[in-house]
């Protein structure tokens, strides 16, 4: 048996691009830091060098709705950033570079065509991140409970252990 320990989760990253969906994967990370005494990097990318100054700094418009990103849970630390560049790339260095454990990221769960013209940010970070990467989507409200799958033949009815 290994003797090894699961490592535990120091910081959370969570970007955000301000939508529903990053608003949830806030509230998944809070819940998660607030658990594991972790703390949170609320992280927005700026594909464009737009909203960042020559300095490099974030505007005042970027910088306050970062700023209204805050944890209702007392006592999780709350620390925000903002870095321009491709957007799944920056999310997975900033994770490296910043020695995060776990990133909690929003998914819009878009398919067909629309995945592929607009790419996924979600599905890179999933695929590049060297850390664990947790993805939470938007359901809708009225969205149907899912199916039981079909077999080829009859399945006895699930027994309880």
């Amino acid at each position: 048996m290994p003797t090894d320990t699961v490592n535990p989760i120091r910081r959370i990253l969570c970007p955000t691009d301000f939508s529903p969906a990053s608003g949830a994967a806030f509230e998944q990370a809070e819940r998660l830091a607030a658990s594991t005494g972790a703390s949170l990097l609320v992280l927005h990318a700026q594909p464009r060098w737009t909203g960042i100054d020559a300095a490099g700094q974030a505007d005042d418009e970027t910088t306050q709705a970062l700023s209204k990103i805050q944890p209702r849970v007392a006592g999780v630390q709350v620390e925000h950033l903002v870095h321009g560049g491709p957007p799944g790339e920056v999310i997975c260095w900033v994770a490296q570079e910043r020695d995060c454990d776990q990133i909690v990221m929003g998914t819009h769960g878009r398919t067909g065509l629309a995945h592929l013209l607009l790419g996924s940010v979600a599905e890179y970070v999933v695929r590049h991140a060297r850390c664990p990467v947790l993805t939470v989507r938007l359901r809708q409200e009225k969205e149907e409970p899912l199916k039981e799958p079909k077999v080829g033949m009859p399945m006895p009815p699930i027994q309880p252990l």
